[in-house]
């Protein structure tokens, strides 16, 4: 039983259990008072019943009033704070049912009852039965309209809604037949759950809006579960909602979230930074999951949506949500370079092209984050030992040149550090591959950037940030060799400068 339907029986039978008690002890000492009998109580002639019948009627509409005017006015207003959906989930709750055609009953019997009375006779079952009423509709009142505003709360709505689409889907992989009706149904039901998260935006509900991204991520995780259980009909539904495309068919559901992430994801750009975060999270999370692995065209799907999301962040001119999602997007590559190199290095060449673009529109900083990116990305590749490391490298180093018309000084920051790994690895070809890019620049810059770097001793960046991560930090046995390298750079130059010198002699 679930927990909020267990509460509501318990507290029900608890308090009318209590209830009952009190009315017996107070009923025992009435007849102790006046020397009667307990039966004496519980005996009516036909007028004394038509009068209790009366008193029950009008207590029996009491408390359907302020049940139906509590539903009429909440349901509705919590429907369109957040989604029509509502309105159909609460009915075909059972709870809810059960509980309105209860006080329905309860108002029926107790009129029938009154007109049976009114032939001079009083049935006692019936008579009984309106008692037992009297004492639990009372009792249940409360604890209902506890049940009510935690059914009205989004995160019940949301696991309702989740919990609708994925026993269609199982009920589709049990019964083939039924695999075209399910999947005509899921998109719509997946739309519901985007919308509370959108809503919740707008109404900047950060734990609905968050609980909503992760919802959608549930979805898929179940659902590929059931996945390779499913009949052909379901993937000719997407087919069908595709225009004909085999790949997106195959991933219909998973494409059909992403699009509400992406919604989402317009929605939260750039007012609320957690549910950008928390798109940026599962959206990772989605394409490196172990069923998700070796899967082209899920991966196809996750690159093309980080793609579009970064874009997104760029023409709002958001650069936290660009640091936030180029974050993920390069613990997404560095994830599948292992099994897709090929992929990883395409994912550099789109850092790159969506660096340029947040330059021109007047984002520098964002060039920044993404070298610092590209060479954390070489550097796991290298430690790994991945095929496409060298690839890596040169494009990290011509993102550097290329990026912008001067050089910024994050960018060569990012080239220093990982300058500085590749020294402690005692790979000093890659170090002086990294030097030639620093020939030519003012020396004062140069020395500007040796200071900032070997100054930072703190790892965590002394603001809060979405990365929580000084990005000029090096730990201390490689902030020597960042030492090293500043001196092959500067070596390197007066070797240069001496050139000229030696010739003319």
């Amino acid at each position: 039983m679930p927990r909020d339907t267990h509460l509501l029986v318990r507290s029900t039978l608890l308090i009318a259990a209590g209830i009952a008690v009190l009315l017996l002890v107070q009923t025992l000492a009435d007849v102790g008072s006046i020397r009667g009998t307990l039966a004496t109580a519980f005996s009516f002639n036909p007028d004394e019943a038509r009068l209790l019948m009366t008193a029950l009627n009008r207590s029996f509409n009491q408390l359907m009033a302020i049940i139906l005017t509590a539903v009429a006015i909440a349901v509705p207003l919590t429907a369109n704070t957040y989604s029509v959906k509502l309105l159909e989930t609460f009915i075909d709750d059972r709870v809810n049912r059960a509980v309105l055609l209860a006080f329905v009953f309860g108002v029926c019997n107790n009129l029938w009852l009154h007109h049976v009375i009114g032939h001079g006779v009083v049935p006692r079952v019936q008579l009984a039965i309106s008692l037992a009423m009297a004492l639990l509709y009372p009792s249940l009142l409360v604890p209902y309209l506890y049940y009510v505003f935690r059914f009205l709360q989004p995160d019940t709505l949301l696991r309702r809604l989740s919990g609708e689409l994925l026993a269609g889907v199982e009920a589709a992989a049990a019964t083939p037949s039924r695999a075209a009706e399910v999947a005509e149904n899921a998109p719509a039901l997946v739309e519901h759950v985007g919308s509370i998260g959108i809503r919740s935006v707008d109404r900047m509900d950060r734990t609905t809006a968050v609980e909503t991204v992760h919802t959608l991520r549930a979805i898929v995780e179940r659902y590929r579960t059931e996945k390779r259980g499913l009949p052909p009909a379901w993937t000719e539904a997407g087919r069908h909602a595709f225009g004909g495309s085999a790949h997106d068919a195959e991933v219909w559901l998973e494409a059909r979230v992403f699009a509400e992430l992406r919604a989402l994801l317009s929605a939260a750009v750039p007012k609320m930074h957690a549910a950008v975060a928390a798109i940026a999270d599962d959206a990772c999370a989605m394409g490196l999951a172990p069923d998700a692995r070796g899967d082209e065209d899920v991966d196809e799907l996750v690159v093309e949506y980080f793609n579009t999301f970064i874009r997104l962040a760029v023409s709002r001119k958001d650069v936290r949500s660009l640091f936030i999602l180029f974050h993920r997007y390069r613990d997404y590559a560095a994830g599948i370079n292992a099994d897709r190199p090929e992929r990883a290095l395409e994912i550099a060449f789109y850092f790159q092209y969506y660096a340029r673009a947040a330059c021109d529109a007047g984002m520098p900083f964002a060039v920044e984050t993404v070298a610092h990116d590209l060479a954390v990305l070489v550097r796991r590749a290298w430690e790994s030992g991945a095929p496409n490391r060298g690839k890596l490298l040169e494009r990290m180093l011509a993102f550097g040149r290329e990026a912008t018309p001067r050089p910024l000084a994050g960018v060569k920051k990012a080239e220093a550090i990982l300058a500085a790994f590749f020294l402690l690895r005692g790979d000093g070809d890659q170090a002086a591959r990294i030097a030639e890019g620093f020939r030519g620049l003012e020396r004062g810059f140069v020395d500007r950037l040796r200071d900032d770097i070997v100054h930072v001793r703190r790892e965590r960046y002394w603001e809060v940030t979405d990365r929580r991560v000084n990005l000029d930090y090096v730990p201390d046995d490689q902030r020597a060799k960042v030492e090293e390298f500043f001196a092959m750079v500067t070596e390197a130059e007066r070797t240069v400068e001496a050139a000229p010198a030696e010739v003319g002699d």
